[in-house]
């Protein structure tokens, strides 16, 4: 007799192939001496609400491998009705605030690296050398050098013009928060997130860019947001690297409701239940 798995089914084999059987919870520090692979969920705009907040152990495509972890993160932007994912935003950094990067625009993380952190930069790049990075754990700089190399790579995709002296002194030696939200967080829980909400016409410098791309490759969650539209990393971060989405009301609305039913749902069918309405609804 011939048979059809439903998406409930395999959902539920996945989940105990990565989780295990039994409890499906892993144990910490389990990867802290792997190398976190970042690997960016394609989604579309309801998707990409939905899993933002929730833990990564559960979203799509995250494993364990003997190398290393695939670690599944969202880069986006989102123009239009974006007042709710703004607000969220804002809860989400109450609660998480050693973890997750709020601004209003690209000024901070679009500034130029000080002139100590150029002059530092030109010892190179081995942040097990780097004293400013010394209160990281091994497992840590290995990742955090794995980050530093796929941003050069990206940026070089990107056509960012930066020398690699300067994309090091912006990464290595004056990303302090961003590291240190690095440092902070636990990978089994939830991704570092940064939130970037653009309220007025401003260019994204190159350095700005260059600190969204390190942020991508520590699989943090990043998202750009902007209600009138204003083009941002749309002009200087190659758009493989992103999603890109619009936002209305009547959709604004609609995921919400969604969201709420779906979420609880969830809640009395346990995490197979949501990922099946996921992929029944979405």
């Amino acid at each position: 007799m011939r048979k059809h798995q439903t998406t409930a089914v395999s959902a539920e084999q996945e989940l105990t192939e990565i989780l295990g059987a039994e409890g499906r919870l892993y144990k910490d520090g389990i990867i802290d001496d792997r190398v976190i692979m970042p690997i960016r969920l394609q989604t579309t705009y309801q998707e990409a609400q939905l899993l933002l907040f929730e833990k990564s152990t559960v979203r799509p495509a995250f494993k364990i491998n003997d190398d290393g972890v695939d670690y599944p993160c969202l880069f986006f932007k989102v123009n239009g009705a974006v007042d709710e994912l703004v607000g969220r935003a804002h809860d989400w950094r109450a609660a998480h605030n050693k973890t997750t990067l709020l601004y209003s625009n690209f000024y901070l993380i679009g500034r130029a690296p000080q002139s100590g952190a150029q002059q530092a930069a030109k010892e190179g790049a081995d942040v097990f050398a780097i004293d400013g990075l010394s209160y990281l754990s091994n497992g840590k700089k290995k990742q955090l050098a794995a980050a530093y190399q796929n941003t050069l790579k990206w940026a070089t995709e990107s056509g960012i013009t930066l020398s690699e002296q300067d994309i090091c002194a912006t990464c290595l030696y004056d990303s302090a928060m961003i590291i240190d939200a690095f440092h902070n967080v636990n990978p089994l829980l939830s991704n570092a997130k940064c939130f970037i909400n653009v309220s007025e016409k401003a260019k994204i410098s190159e350095y700005a860019a260059v600190r969204l791309l390190f942020m991508h490759a520590l699989a943090f969650d990043v998202v750009v947001t902007s209600k009138r539209n204003y083009a941002t990393i749309e002009n200087v971060i190659a758009e493989r690297f992103y999603d890109l989405h619009t936002a209305t009301s009547e959709v604004a609305g609609a995921t919400k409701k969604r969201a709420n039913i779906w979420l609880a749902l969830a809640a009395a069918g346990g995490l197979v239940g949501l990922f099946y309405l996921i992929s029944r609804f979405f």
